[in-house]
């Protein structure tokens, strides 16, 4: 197995690199971490960097560290909207969007749900790729809300309703259901494959 040679706390005493050699070996794109210099600029182009408990550098920093509680309940690993910015400006070309995606996927599979909303809505959303193939907004709007209960559930759903309407009219959402993509048993073959083999796949 690798050496992992990692920086040494204030205290002059070695980091545990356990936690590095899990995410560089099991998260998708983890190890891509090692290109990672802390520049900074990831942080500084992120427009989510208010809501962040910590940056993605700080992130990277606190997996070279050993931090896994830190990481794996980090609001921040959940906050990515993947516009892309930290990646297209990273000088080492770092994905960093992929490793934030991973290290949230990651933490699900560990049991870990630092954002139980972004948990509940992204099950709901891969639930209808995976049965669908495709994205019916208005179905997954609906599972996302009867997630909470069936009360709360119909609740969140009238007040929502303007929005679903507004979108009914502005044609961005059909009333009727969307169909399954042709092949999509093939589909779903190589969705659980690729879960089988711990990449992506519904948690």
């Amino acid at each position: 197995m690798e050496q992992v040679v990692g920086p040494k706390s204030s205290g002059g005493k070695a980091y545990d690199q356990s936690f590095a050699r899990e995410v560089y070996q099991k998260v998708d794109s983890g190890e891509e971490i090692k290109m990672c210099m802390q520049c900074g600029v990831c942080a500084g182009s992120c427009p989510l960097k208010e809501k962040m408990d910590y940056s993605p550098r700080k992130i990277f920093t606190l997996i070279r560290a050993g931090q896994r509680e830190k990481v794996l309940s980090s609001q921040a690993i959940m906050l990515c909207t993947s516009c892309y910015s930290c990646k297209v400006r990273c000088p080492r070309k770092v994905p960093v969007v992929d490793v934030m995606h991973g290290l949230a996927h990651y933490a699900l599979r560990q049991g870990y749900k630092p954002r139980e909303e972004t948990a509940l809505f992204g099950q709901k959303f891969w639930d209808n790729i995976y049965r669908l193939g495709r994205i019916d907004e208005k179905d997954v709007a609906q599972r996302y809300f009867l997630g909470h209960g069936l009360g709360p559930g119909i609740k969140l759903m009238l007040e929502n309703m303007n929005m679903g309407l507004g979108m009914m009219r502005k044609k961005r959402m059909k009333l009727l259901p969307e169909r399954p993509i042709k092949n999509v048993k093939s589909l779903r073959k190589m969705l659980d494959k690729a879960k089988a083999l711990g990449k992506g796949g519904a948690v």
